[in-house]
C-alpha cells in the first residue's frame, strides 16, 4: 500500500504547491476518475496520509491538518454481503477459460497463477512470488527438512514459504508457511521458470487478464473458497483427522501463527501436509481445472 500511495503523490502531487486548503481543494479535483469511473480513493488516501507525515514530522499543525483534510473526499467502502463472497467451482473454472494474453506463454502463466490461487488458498502475492522465485529443489528440501512421506511426492508438492522474498511485506506480517498443491502443477511451474515471463501485481489484475473482467468475482474470493471446501470435505475424508482440523486449514493458508493448536511448528506442517494429501483427490475433482 505504501508503493501505491507514493506513486500517486508522485504522479498528482510532485511538483505542485498547495499552501492553503483552497489550493489543495483545485488540485483534489484534478485527479480523474480510474479506469472504473469511480473515484481514485487510493489518491484520496495517499494525500490524507501526506498529510499525516506532515504533522508527524512537524511541518504542519493538527489544526492544519484538519482543515486540510476538509477538501479531500472520503470515501468509505461498503461491507461486502455473504452472499457476494460466495464463488463455486463453476465460476472459478470460467475464470480460467476466459484468460487473455498476447503470448501463448503470458496466457500458460496466468492460468497458473490462477490455479495455484485455487489449490492453495495462499495470497495473491504470495503465490505471484512463488511462481517468480520457484526452485524445484527447494520441495526436496521441504520434504527431507519436514520428514514427510516421499511417497506423497506423487500425488503433492510441498513447498517452503520461508524460502520466498515477499518484497512489499513486512516481516512481522501474517504469511503462509508452505504451499502445498498438486504434483501435476511442478511441470508447469518450470515452463514457467524458463519462458523467462514474470508476474506483477498490475499485470494479474482482473482486468488485466480476463476478455469480460466484469462477468466474473474477484480473484480474492478463491481463498475464501479453499477455506470453505476443506472444511466441507475433511471430516469425511482424511482418515483420523485431528478434531481442530480447521486450525490446520487456516495454517495452510497462513491465517494461523505457527504454533496454532498449542503445537509445534514441524507437528502443525506435518498434519496440514496430511490433510491436504488426503484432500487433493477431491480437489482435483471439484476443480477440474488442471488440464484448462
Amino acid at each position: 500500500m505504501a508503493e501505491k500511495y507514493i506513486n500517486k503523490l508522485n504522479k498528482y502531487l510532485w511538483g505542485k504547491k498547495a499552501n492553503t486548503p483552497e489550493e489543495l481543494r483545485k488540485i483534489v479535483e484534478s485527479i480523474p476518475p480510474t479506469s472504473a469511473g469511480t473515484p481514485d480513493r487510493t489518491a484520496y488516501l495517499a494525500i490524507r496520509s501526506y498529510i499525516n507525515f506532515l504533522v508527524a514530522t512537524g511541518r504542519i499543525r493538527k489544526s492544519e491538518a484538519i482543515d486540510f483534510k476538509a477538501v479531500i473526499p472520503n470515501i468509505k467502502t461498503k461491507a461486502r454481503p455473504e452472499s457476494a463472497k460466495v464463488i463455486s467451482a463453476e465460476d472459478i473454472r470460467e475464470i480460467i477459460k476466459d484468460v487473455k494474453g498476447s503470448t501463448p506463454e503470458v496466457i500458460h502463466a496466468r492460468k497458473l497463477y490462477l490455479k495455484l490461487l485455487a489449490f492453495t488458498g495462499l495470497r495473491a502475492d504470495e503465490v505471484r512470488e512463488l511462481m517468480n522465485q520457484f526452485d524445484p529443489r527447494v520441495i526436496d528440501e521441504t520434504f527431507k527438512a519436514f520428514g514427510l512421506p516421499e511417497e506423497w511426492k506423487e500425488k503433492i508438492a510441498v513447498y517452503d514459504m520461508e524460502r520466498v522474498k515477499l518484497p512489499h511485506r513486512k516481516h512481522q506480517t501474517k504469511r503462509g508457511y508452505i504451499a502445498v498443491f498438486p504434483a501435476e502443477l511442478v511441470e508447469d511451474l518450470k515452463r514457467f521458470k524458463a519462458s523467462g515471463y514474470r508476474l506483477r501485481e498490475d499485470n494479474t489484475y482482473k482486468r488485466t487478464m480476463l476478455k469480460n473482467p466484469t462477468r466474473h468475482k474477484d480473484f480474492a474470493l478463491f481463498r475464501k473458497w479453499f477455506q470453505n471446501f476443506m472444511n466441507d470435505n475433511v471430516m469425511s475424508t482424511v482418515p483420523n483427522p485431528p478434531a481442530d482440523a480447521w486450525h490446520l486449514i487456516e495454517f495452510l493458508q497462513g491465517r494461523a501463527p505457527k504454533n496454532v493448536g498449542g503445537r509445534n511448528y514441524r507437528w502443525n506442517v506435518q498434519n496440514a501436509t496430511r490433510i491436504y494429501y488426503y484432500m487433493v483427490d477431491k480437489l482435483k475433482e471439484e476443480l477440474g481445472i488442471l488440464e484448462l
